[in-house]
């Protein structure tokens, strides 16, 4: 290992020892999983029913004799629709914070000049940070998805299968990356400002309009959402006969997507969502038909850390060095 990667794990481990040490790590994981918990076992409400009468239906036409019985129209990984949606808006919150945090604390402890002033380049000290709170999204999915999963089997009495578990965990990986991407809008904004909560207060405003404000126009100018439980559901319409009435309205669709397309939020919604089954116009489709679908949901979920990151880096290089001759 070269020295510059030793360096880069140092202040990653910096990072999640810091938040450790200071039990931010455990109010996060007791906050999201708590959250997680109350939704999971909200929407199994009445499931564990439904699971039961399928599986009288099923013996019963077993008994009968039965060669064709229909499938389970229940979708067991539905049931996490709110834990996504507590991670899409809430994560996101703590995500900001966290980046807040990394620069108001090393300016308080004046550890950030002094980090500039050993021979630690700005990238190293972007991506040690950065690798760091990676690490402190993946230990918050892992435990919010441990509790869900856990949660819809106990609850909903309906346990997810091997070949669910692993679309399922698609959606999961893709949550540190879009909460990635918020550190750095936090640690980019409190690093650019004279005052941190300056910053804070400018990445909060940011996250009102991608994570709130962009996807409900967005929502509300999609033609599906104009009747309850969708319009094109309405009309027994499939995905292909979506596609064909929305060809008919490309300007419109046009400018609905492309407001939408600038909410990152938006974008891990869409994948998550059809991941975890939430959508059912998705659910005949095997995996790599989904994969594909949401290959420009991808796209963007992988852009739009990259971009914070180098944002992150830049901002890092223009923190002041520690002169020479002292502390100043």
């Amino acid at each position: 290992m070269s020295e510059a990667s030793r360096r880069v794990l140092a202040v990653a481990r910096h990072e999640y020892r810091a938040a450790v040490r200071s039990r931010i790590l455990l109010v996060l994981v007791v906050l999201l999983v708590t959250v997680t918990a109350v939704s999971v076992h909200n929407a199994t409400e009445g499931y564990a029913a439904q699971v039961a009468e399928y599986e009288a239906y099923r013996a019963a036409a077993q008994a009968a004799g039965l060669d064709r019985i229909a499938p389970s129209p229940l979708a067991p990984m539905s049931l996490l629709q709110g834990a996504f949606e507590y991670l899409e808006i809430i994560g996101a919150v703590i995500a900001i914070a966290m980046g807040y945090l990394t620069v108001s604390r090393e300016r308080t402890n004046r550890t950030l000049p002094l980090l500039r002033s050993r021979p630690l380049t700005s990238r190293e000290l972007a991506t040690g940070g950065f690798l760091g709170a990676m690490a402190l999204f993946a230990t918050l999915t892992l435990a919010t998805a441990v509790v869900g999963v856990v949660g819809v089997g106990i609850g909903g009495q309906d346990w997810i299968s091997p070949a669910e578990a692993g679309q399922l965990a698609l959606a999961y990986l893709a949550t540190p990356l879009y909460l990635g991407a918020f550190y750095c809008l936090g640690a980019v904004a409190a690093a650019r400002s004279r005052n941190a909560a300056n910053g804070l207060t400018a990445a909060l405003g940011i996250w009102l309009a991608v994570v709130l404000v962009l996807p409900q126009i967005g929502d509300t100018m999609d033609a599906d959402n104009q009747l309850p439980g969708g319009l094109f559901q309405a009309l027994t319409l499939d995905h292909d006969g979506e596609v064909a009435v929305l060809a008919h309205f490309t300007g419109y669709e046009k400018v609905r997507t492309g407001v939408e397309e600038l909410s990152l939020s938006k974008h891990y919604e869409r994948f998550a969502f059809a991941m975890a089954d939430v959508k059912e116009r998705y659910r005949p489709y095997d995996l790599g038909w989904l994969l594909h679908e949401k290959r420009h949901d991808i796209w963007w979920l992988l852009g739009y850390p990259v971009v914070m990151f180098l944002l992150l880096r830049r901002a890092f290089r223009t923190q002041p060095l520690i002169p020479s001759g002292g502390t100043p």
